[in-house]
């Protein structure tokens, strides 16, 4: 399964309903007057895209269809 994003994405696991690191990437977003999208992933979508991506962090930011990182890389990548 080759998984391909546009725009600007935040990836959550569901199984993980109270992410910090999520709820601050949305935060960030917001302040920088990003529009995004946020997609609730079940395990199947997020392990294949954890793949992909070779990241195992929560969440998973995309930025202009470019996979950033998680939290952490998307306050770097706006340095």
């Amino acid at each position: 399964m080759n998984i391909e994003l546009s725009g600007n994405v935040i990836i959550r696991h569901q199984a993980i309903p109270d992410c910090e690191k999520c709820e601050n990437a949305k935060k960030l977003l917001d302040e920088k007057n990003f529009k995004y999208t946020v997609i609730n992933a079940d395990k199947k979508f997020f392990g294949n895209l954890m793949k992909q991506t070779k990241s195992t962090q929560v969440p998973q930011i995309v930025i202009d269809g470019k996979f950033v990182g998680d939290y952490d890389q998307l306050i770097e990548y706006f340095n």
